[in-house]
């Protein structure tokens, strides 16, 4: 009966720190999913109605690479359906590849981030416990601090272009030298010996 008793005490003593660190992981994930939502809505206003070029020398092509980073498998998974059903010249394809596609890419960005915030804190934070949440955080964590460092980057090629300092990398502004082709006249004989003093003269 005793040890019954002392079974008892013992899982309830368990029980109340597991749901304090329960909720502080809770609280920290919660923190770190509306950290990243909060940059992805950044870089959203950063692009929005800038063209989708990510080999060019805009300061907003390090937002444009956060957002298509993220939206990778959403993205997947909507290409999927579009190959089985044959939906590639469809409205929503068109928005998203040709109108305005940062646009596109926040809101499968901030759809992929809630869907991951809910199975995390309604499903695996009850089943698996708080090392599951912590370990999801650390993630988060780590996706939040990428993104800061690509906008931080957005305002620095702003910074350094409003300073004055651009010409210090004026090799970014040239235009890209053609490639050289060797062209072949056709009124130029083709059986013309390459050096005539060579040729023997018949007598």
């Amino acid at each position: 009966m005793s040890s019954n008793l002392k079974k008892t005490r013992y899982r309830e003593t368990v029980s109340r720190r597991g749901r304090e660190r329960l909720r502080k992981a809770n609280r920290r994930f919660d923190f770190c999913a509306g950290a990243l939502a909060l940059l992805i809505l950044l870089a959203m206003a950063i692009c929005f109605r800038q063209e989708y070029e990510l080999g060019a020398n805009q300061p907003s092509g390090f937002a444009m690479w956060f957002l298509l980073f993220l939206a990778y498998l959403p993205l997947e998974l909507v290409g999927l359906v579009s190959w089985l059903f044959q939906a590639q010249d469809s409205s929503l394809m068109q928005f998203l590849v040709n109108h305005n596609p940062p646009l596109g890419l926040g809101i499968f960005d901030l759809g992929l981030l809630a869907v991951v915030w809910a199975v995390i804190r309604f499903y695996c934070s009850r089943r698996y416990g708080a090392s599951w949440v912590r370990t999801a955080a650390t993630f988060l964590t780590i996706l939040a601090v990428w993104g800061a460092f690509q906008l931080s980057c957005v305002a620095a090629v702003l910074i350094w272009r409003g300073g004055g300092f651009s010409p210090l990398h004026r090799h970014l502004q040239r235009e890209a030298e053609p490639e050289k082709v060797i062209v072949i006249s056709r009124e130029a004989p083709l059986d013309k010996p390459a050096n005539p003093e060579q040729v023997q003269k018949n007598p």
